[in-house]
């Protein structure tokens, strides 16, 4: 049936002003349609005005009566707040069992009454699903060996990935194990941005087309310098894609924001880590340091700059605006014939001349090396030094580091991708999983 049909269908159903609507599974049951149908349904219905949604009470025709709007509203409200916002982070796995509901009430300060009500409201609209007293995220999607989800991810002219990073590293790690763990068949697709070219993993060029097999697609924009004429490939595209954004949020191509069936996922650009690494230093009883950044050209230095300012840190830059990426750092190197380390710890040692504090937040783990080896070189001592992207050079040379959180961000794009349920649509333009600072104690 049709959006209008079934509208059509429950305007016709003899409901009166004030009447408790039935939830949208017993609905969608009645009806023997999906919940995501009649959820659709009722939200366009509620907003010409048909029907009244009250947030743990349900839906009432036409205005609820007064004595079903209820003080615990606000509660409700904050408990999906913060409910949405563990799901983000990475707290709650998409994939797994929910933690119980007492875990939760204890979580979000409220009784286990309240959680098990937001629960069984979330088991209606047909969000969660319960198997006994488990309770898990809908899977509206079924799928067997014959359907697949596309990866895609720059690469040369023969399609063969270039993997250059420990992030790049951890995104395909952490795919196939889910993928392995969710019996997902993954189909891996190079793209030669030169030629604007996707290639199969055999080295043959083709055209992205719409299959009934397919599942949707997982996008890596990671160095790729016009992600718009990478989406144009997926234009006609049917199926659910997700992003992995390696810009500015604000930088996502108007001709996909917001668009339906579209996710973005992105864990590096933002404020948000220079935030978490400025409260833990605040915790160190750390409250002045150097900022050191030979890639401040970029936004994402610039945020991480920011928010150790908004944690409250007396922070000064030591910067150089000369490079966006240590990517850039390496090309220009490479063009002029020289060695990046020599480059790099040259470029370290001018940004040291300025220094007058013995603590540095380094925009990368490889500047972080570089800082401690610069003070090794002199014979000085060591200062302390916290860096970002908790590579292997953090442990062995054992600095704290900020871990971004790959796992969650690949697990919700996949999530995205499987089960495109009615909580997924009520999702923001950009998720932004959050990292933390992972200390080192050797």
């Amino acid at each position: 049936m049709l959006i209008n049909d079934v509208k059509k269908s429950i305007k016709a159903a003899g409901f009166k002003d004030g009447d408790k609507m039935p939830s949208v599974r017993k609905m969608a049951k009645q009806l023997n349609l999906s919940v995501t149908t009649v959820h659709k349904v009722y939200k366009e219905l509620a907003s010409e005005g048909a029907i009244k949604l009250i947030q743990g009470k349900g839906c009432f025709w036409g205005d609820a009566p007064m004595n079903s709007v209820i003080p615990a509203e606000d509660v409700y409200t904050g408990i999906e707040r913060q409910f949405q916002k563990d799901l983000d982070s990475g707290l709650l796995n998409a994939f797994e069992q929910l933690p119980s509901a007492g875990e939760l009430a204890v979580r979000y300060r409220v009784s286990p009454y309240l959680v098990k009500k937001f629960l069984i409201q979330k088991v209606e609209q047909g969000v969660l699903v319960r198997n006994g007293r488990k309770v898990f995220f809908s899977e509206e999607r079924s799928f067997d060996s014959s359907n697949y989800i596309l990866f895609l991810h720059r690469s040369d002219e023969r399609g063969r990935m270039h993997i250059e990073s420990e992030r790049e590293s951890d995104v395909f790690r952490t795919l196939a194990r889910i993928a392995s763990e969710q019996n997902l068949v993954v189909r891996f697709l190079g793209y030669y941005e030169k030629k604007d070219k996707i290639f199969s993993p055999d080295g043959s060029s083709l055209t992205i087309k719409n299959d009934g097999h397919c599942l949707g697609a997982f996008i890596s924009t990671w160095l790729v310098d016009d992600p718009q004429r990478l989406f144009a490939h997926f234009a006609h595209f049917q199926s659910p894609i997700s992003v992995w954004w390696e810009y500015a949020p604000d930088m996502v191509p108007f001709s996909v924001r917001n668009k339906k069936k579209w996710a973005f996922y992105n864990v590096a650009f933002g404020k948000e880590a220079g935030l978490i690494v400025g409260q833990y230093l605040k915790k160190k009883k750390i409250d002045s340091v150097h900022y050191i950044s030979p890639y401040h050209e970029s936004f994402w230095s610039k945020a991480r700059l920011q928010g150790l300012r908004d944690a409250g840190l007396d922070v000064i830059p030591l910067v150089d605006n000369q490079f966006a990426s240590p990517f850039d750092l390496k090309d220009h190197t490479e063009r002029e014939g020289r060695d990046s380390q020599d480059f790099l710890t040259q470029m370290v040692k001018d940004l040291l001349k300025n220094a007058t504090l013995n603590s540095f937040v380094c925009a990368n783990d490889w500047v972080a090396t570089t800082v401690v080896d610069c003070y090794k070189a002199k014979g000085a001592e060591v200062p302390y030094v916290i860096g970002f992207d908790d590579t292997i050079d953090s442990y062995r040379y054992v600095f704290d580091s900020f871990a971004f959180n790959v796992a969650t961000m690949v697990r919700e794009a996949l999530y995205h991708i499987l089960a495109p349920t009615i909580y997924a649509e009520q999702r923001r333009l950009m998720q932004a999983p959050l990292g933390r600072v992972v200390e080192k104690k050797f």
